[in-house]
């Protein structure tokens, strides 16, 4: 990594930790940049030195938080646009805005947030900044911080590291989901979502950010997802994940995978994938990962 993008890096964990309310460190600042205690500290003096963090404290100034905000803002607005514009795989986005968000100019960076309509937060429900650097207030408190009984629907979900948002996204938790926490102790979150129960270590639970239902929303145990509809049965299609992006995403609302639609199980394979679907008068056929992403409500339920 070379001094000008460590020097991005930094600053966008400084904004990160200003808008969650964690005190920087150098040690912080050392290990989330995979460099050395004597490293950090060197860039903590370059960063002093170009006006860019105060002397007296690990804070941005006024001129290194625009600089950050824009590095944060180009980093999560070219997320969401591999979300919804392209079909990488999610385990790339990361990576591929790591690099890019380099190379984005501000007027690259208003026009990309022009195109996809200004989001407020990227896919993973991270804020994303305006030009003028504000950010939505923070919202949620992590699931571990709730006690079991309690429903909520995702607001954030933590993408780092990624061995423990391998778990949350192998589940299909999103920003959206609704759920209802069955168990907690000190070592394990249980959860029903869709359907579907899950339990996640404390650690990853940790992970996930979520709210108070708002008047009107409700934990529905009618809801389903697609993979949990027998042979022979109907449902109607309530909606498509979050997770549901991009390409995929356009593509079955064109296969005709649209809210109120009603879908039957047509065909199965000896290996459970792909499976064939009844819907429109035409057999569709979809592999596990995609049914895995639509919503239902079985038919009779």
């Amino acid at each position: 990594m070379n001094e000008q993008v460590l020097i991005q890096h930094a600053l966008k964990l400084l904004a990160e930790c200003e808008y969650e309310k964690v005190v920087v460190t150098a040690e912080l600042l050392a290990d989330k940049l995979s460099v050395t205690q004597v490293q950090a500290e060197h860039l903590l003096g370059d960063l002093r030195s170009a006006g860019l963090v105060e002397s007296a404290n690990i804070v941005l100034t006024t001129s290194g938080r625009e600089y950050a905000m824009h590095v944060l803002q180009a980093h999560r607005l070219y997320e969401t646009y591999l979300a919804r514009k392209t079909g990488v795989p999610e385990a790339s986005w990361h990576t591929l805005a790591d690099a890019r968000e380099h190379e984005l100019s501000e007027s690259d960076v208003r026009e990309l947030a022009r195109e996809l309509g200004n989001p407020r937060f990227d896919p993973h429900g991270d804020p994303i900044p305006t030009r003028s650097g504000k950010m939505p207030e923070k919202q949620g408190k992590s699931l571990v911080e709730y006690s079991a009984g309690w429903v909520g629907r995702v607001v954030h979900v933590e993408d780092e590291p990624p061995r423990l948002y391998a778990h949350i996204s192998k589940a299909g938790i999103a920003p959206d989901t609704v759920l209802r926490i069955d168990k907690i102790d000190s070592k394990e979150l249980a959860i029903s979502t869709e359907g579907r129960k899950f339990v996640f270590p404390y650690e990853v639970a940790e992970q996930i950010s979520a709210v108070e239902l708002t008047e009107g929303e409700q934990y529905d145990e009618s809801v389903a997802r697609l993979s949990s509809l027998e042979p022979g049965e109907s449902a109607d299609i309530i909606s498509l994940s979050p997770l549901c992006r991009g390409l995929e995403r356009n593509r079955l609302l064109d296969l005709g995978f649209v809210p109120g639609t009603r879908v039957k199980v047509e065909l199965t394979s000896a290996s459970g994938s792909p499976i064939g679907y009844r819907i429109r008068g035409a057999c569709i056929a979809l592999r596990l990962d995609q049914i895995e992403r639509i919503r239902i409500r079985k038919v009779g339920v």
